[in-house]
């Protein structure tokens, strides 16, 4: 698939500086381009790793970058970047059809067009949407509800009642439905309390791999329109993830969490239970939540702190040996003081 420098611009409404019949081929960093790809930098400090390219255009944020280069000027360049690299790399077309070492249910209830792959079973009463693509070892319970245009990736586990919109994406190896993590004590152990509820994931939402988002205990877990997550995230039961958030690797989310739309969770954030965080809030790496997080804010640290406090107090942690040092040394100072006052106003 080709595209010239003119359409690139189109595709992504950018403005060409250069040849816009310029054909390229391929989409690459700097570094790994060749004659026939575009590239692309973000801002000027990375353009010295345009000196030794070999792409032959370069898409940026502003015409004075990419010296003699043809280029595509365009305001996000992260953004044109998705858009061109999907143009060129189309996901590979799969041929309907429904393997005779799949198991399906009599009571299962098939879409037009679907592909289901070796070793799938599919449970009493499912129902699978139109051009539904169903990998092996996949394991679809009694009830499920799956959308049009859903993938499903080699490993995944729906149990039972769990239910996809359309255009749901869940990558390799993970497990939607299972128990929420609910237990009452009894004495010395355990009793565990039943999960009745189940998961619903609205359309257009893409899962990592090995993610695992459990069922309610009543109602239901929800993750709403346009969610992203990583890979080995915990989705704790009655959790619901707000239209447009992203959450990224290792992100744990206890029960009852309810995150907002447009929430942002960098990697290994962890928020507790009952815990809010509100629309367009985002939490840096590592933090851990405990109470709600006002819609808007951005915040870090253990616990979570405003980002700018935490940033400050990060900056303060290497010099508490020293500080320390300095306070006893004031304290001695002062109980010296204090003595001498005390002897003073005795002997007068």
């Amino acid at each position: 698939m080709k595209l010239t420098l003119s359409e690139v611009a189109r595709l992504v409404d950018g403005k060409v500086v250069g040849d816009p019949h310029l054909e390229i081929e391929g989409i690459s960093s700097p570094e790994l381009a060749g004659p026939k790809d575009i590239t692309f930098i973000v801002s000027p400090k990375h353009e010295k790793r345009l000196a030794q390219t070999k792409a032959s255009a370069v898409m940026v944020p502003h015409e004075g970058l990419g010296g003699e280069m043809a280029k595509v000027v365009v305001p996000h360049v992260y953004l044109a970047y998705a858009k061109v690299a999907s143009f060129l790399n189309p996901p590979p077309k799969r041929a309907p059809g429904v393997s005779p070492e799949a198991w399906i249910h009599p009571e299962a209830r098939l879409g037009k067009e679907v592909t289901i792959y070796p070793f799938v079973w599919i449970g009493k009463g499912a129902q699978i949407g139109d051009r539904v693509t169903i990998f092996p070892m996949v394991f679809v319970g009694e009830g499920c509800q799956i959308g049009e245009d859903c993938v499903l990736h080699p490993g995944v586990v729906l149990y039972p009642g769990c239910i996809l919109g359309k255009k749901v994406i869940v990558h390799a190896g993970t497990v939607v439905g299972s128990d929420g993590f609910g237990y009452a004590r009894d004495g010395s152990s355990w009793v565990k309390i039943p999960q009745l509820g189940r998961v619903r994931i609205e359309d257009d939402v893409e899962i990592g791999a090995n993610v695992a988002i459990d069922r309610a205990s009543f109602g239901e877990t929800v993750v709403r329109r346009g969610v992203k997550i990583d890979n080995l995230v915990q989705v704790g039961h009655n959790v619901e993830i707000g239209e447009h958030s992203i959450l990224a690797g290792q992100v744990g989310l206890a029960g009852s969490v309810k995150l907002g739309k447009g929430v942002v969770l960098a990697g290994q954030v962890g928020v507790a239970n009952h815990v809010k965080i509100g629309d367009g809030a985002t939490v840096g790496s590592k933090s851990g939540v405990a109470q709600d997080v006002p819609e808007g804010s951005t915040m870090s640290g253990i616990p979570a702190i405003t980002h700018r406090n935490w940033l400050k107090s990060s900056q303060a942690f290497p010099r508490l040996p020293e500080l320390m040092r300095r306070l006893k040394s004031l304290e001695k100072r002062l109980e010296a003081l204090e003595r001498q006052s005390g002897e003073g106003a005795s002997g007068s």
